[in-house]
């Protein structure tokens, strides 16, 4: 009872940070969830998964997002708000993974609750499962297929497979859907399957077994069929979103801008000490495993033991096996951490503060909370209530801490502050709504957010920025990398040439361009929307 109460007290931290941020928003979710939104309508149309019906152009990078969004658009829910809620279903799923992670892994269960912790208060995570987007979904799934590797490694532990009698790796169909939801994931299932092999070779002197080929074939079964579907229908290798952001070439300034992204998160996160525990919690189980290795395995004496018993007793061969299992499960953690921050560099960060590294929070938080603790254990060794106090005293500071830095500072303050998100979203949905009711159905528009205008107003659109165009998401770029990350992808000429009827955009862009003048409608009475959003028509309209 006294953990079902614990579970909803972080749970309930999480929902009432993640209402902060809705508010701070605008109630809704942002304008890129709009995009997939977009999409899901055109399908229900009969128009196939596309942004304009005459175009084959795949603008999104989350399928299976889209794909669940879809029956709510059918069914003309609010898919705003509901995909909002949703969000924050899979983070609390999320802390539900982190928090029962210590037992399969023989650790004490107090770092699950501290990791828990840590990702309810902080900013980037409550942002992002409350978005509308498929994040905190990926998270989900990228956690689960993490967790349930580690399981299925024969520890035992797995409730399922001893009911079954039967070790299937349901990881691999796991990280299959996760790959079916962000592409990325794929490069994650490529470096479990490269740390399985490792850790044959290291640990078992075997290269693979049927499990590890078994985990290998669910995963292609899914993934490859769905990825050829998707290649026939858009004949693109990667969405189109991916070269309008990104550069394959890695250019310097992409890299430069990337590692900037990372300073910047990692910055308003306490800075590089945050890691500190984190390196503490890796050195510590390998110094254990190492130990265990070079003592044999099968001494029982080889190891330190994890959950409060001193380094004097006695240890017993189910301990030995606690300390592969924390090696185990440690060293995936920081592959997996090591990984994104690579390709976060690579490919040039994000025009948000902590989107792109929610889903290897859990893993960062999980390897924070055990330095943490172990710390506290080194010192207080012999007082294990005092030990568990002591950790949760100081978890709670920093937890504390972290929802200062990381939402106040961080996510309200870089992107919300400095970009009014509630006044976008009122103005892009009011927009959207006046042009619905006010414009001939059919009639092109133009947009630099591609989101929230032409899903409330069902308009054909031009992506300005090219996410969801061809032409100006795959133009080049002299030195990508220099400017806001999805930003940079302009061709003034190409959009006058298509001659939209409107323009709707941030700003007076358009106020230089002959061929198009203010409207004189009057779509708002608000002279701040106006004044956020500025709609253009063809200077030649009747």
């Amino acid at each position: 009872m006294n953990k079902w109460f614990a579970f909803i007290a972080i749970a309930l931290v999480l929902v009432a940070n993640a209402l902060w941020f809705y508010s701070t928003l605008g109630w809704d979710a942002v304008d890129d969830a709009y995009i997939s939104y977009v999409y899901a309508r055109n399908v229900i149309l009969g128009h196939g998964l596309t942004f304009n019906p005459s175009e084959r152009v795949e603008g999104f990078s989350n399928f299976l997002w889209t794909a669940m969004m879809t029956p709510i658009v059918a069914l003309n829910l609010d898919v705003g708000r509901l995909s909002s809620a949703l969000g924050v279903a899979f983070g609390i799923g999320v802390l539900a993974l982190v928090i029962r992670f210590p037992r399969w892994l023989g650790i004490p269960a107090l770092i699950g609750w501290m990791a828990a912790l840590f990702l309810a208060v902080d900013g980037s995570f409550a942002l992002w499962s409350v978005s509308g987007l498929e994040t905190p979904m990926f998270a989900f799934l990228i956690a689960l297929g993490a967790f349930l590797y580690v399981q299925e490694q024969g520890n035992g532990t797995n409730a399922f497979i001893r009911l079954t009698k039967e070790k299937f790796p349901f990881s691999g169909i796991v990280f299959a859907l996760a790959a079916m939801t962000r592409p990325e994931a794929g490069a994650v299932f490529a470096l479990v399957v490269a740390h399985q092999v490792a850790w044959r070779l290291m640990d078992q002197r075997k290269l693979f077994t049927r499990g590890d080929v078994a985990r290998v074939i669910s995963f292609v079964a899914l993934f490859v069929p769905y990825w050829l579907l998707r290649w026939r229908y858009y004949q693109a290798f990667l969405p189109n979103s991916f070269y309008a952001k990104v550069s394959v070439g890695g250019p310097i300034a992409q890299i430069t801008r990337g590692w900037e992204h990372v300073q910047q998160f990692v910055g308003v996160h306490l800075g590089w000490v945050i890691l500190l525990p984190a390196v503490i919690a890796l050195v510590v189980v390998s110094a254990r495993y190492l130990r265990r290795g070079n003592a044999g395995a099968g001494n029982a004496a080889a190891s330190v033991p994890y959950n409060g018993v001193d380094a004097g007793r006695e240890r017993s061969p189910q301990r030995s096996d606690t300390v592969r299992r924390a090696f185990f499960g440690f060293t995936l953690f920081a592959t997996i951490i090591l990984m994104y921050g690579v390709y976060i560099v690579y490919v040039g960060g994000d025009w948000s503060v902590g989107r792109f590294f929610v889903p290897m929070l859990a893993f960062v938080y999980l390897l924070i909370a055990a330095g943490i603790y172990w710390m506290i254990e080194f010192i207080l060794h012999r007082f294990a209530s005092r030990r568990a106090q002591g950790a949760m005293l100081l978890a709670i500071l920093v937890a504390l801490a972290l929802w200062f830095a990381s939402a106040y500072n961080g996510e309200y303050k870089i992107f919300i502050g400095g970009f009014d998100a509630a006044l976008a979203t009122e103005a892009r949905i009011t927009a959207g709504r006046w042009l619905k009711e006010n414009v001939s159905p059919g009639t092109w528009i133009a947009v630099d957010a591609a989101g929230q205008v032409p899903y409330f107003s069902e308009l054909p659109a031009i992506d300005m920025f090219g996410i969801n165009d061809i032409h100006i998401g795959r133009m080049p770029v002299a030195n990508l990398g220099s400017g806001t990350p999805g930003h940079e992808k302009f061709d003034l000429g190409y959009i006058i040439a298509r001659a939209p009827k409107y323009v709707v955009i941030y700003g007076t862009l358009f106020d230089n361009v002959t061929e198009y003048k203010r409207a004189q409608m009057k779509w708002t009475a608000n002279p701040a929307l106006e004044e956020f959003l500025t709609i253009y028509e063809r200077a030649d309209s009747e």
